[in-house]
């Protein structure tokens, strides 16, 4: 038995990455998104983070140290 795979991409929550988003979204449905925290950013990338979910329909696991 095939183990089913797995999409999965990193968000650095910059301009870039989320259009990378946006076009995998459309090109790879099951698609899984991850954000490394540093705990230092900027209000504004958890911001475009949470608007990104939005237009995805998907969550966006935000990881951290602890």
């Amino acid at each position: 038995m095939t183990k089913p795979v797995r999409h999965i991409l990193g968000l650095s929550g910059g301009k870039d990455s989320a259009a990378l988003a946006v076009l995998m979204h459309r090109e790879v449905p099951n698609m899984e998104y991850f954000f490394c925290d540093t705990g230092e950013e900027l209000p504004e990338t958890y911001e475009y983070l949470d608007r990104l979910e939005t237009a995805l329909a998907k969550p966006i696991a935000r990881l951290n140290a602890r």
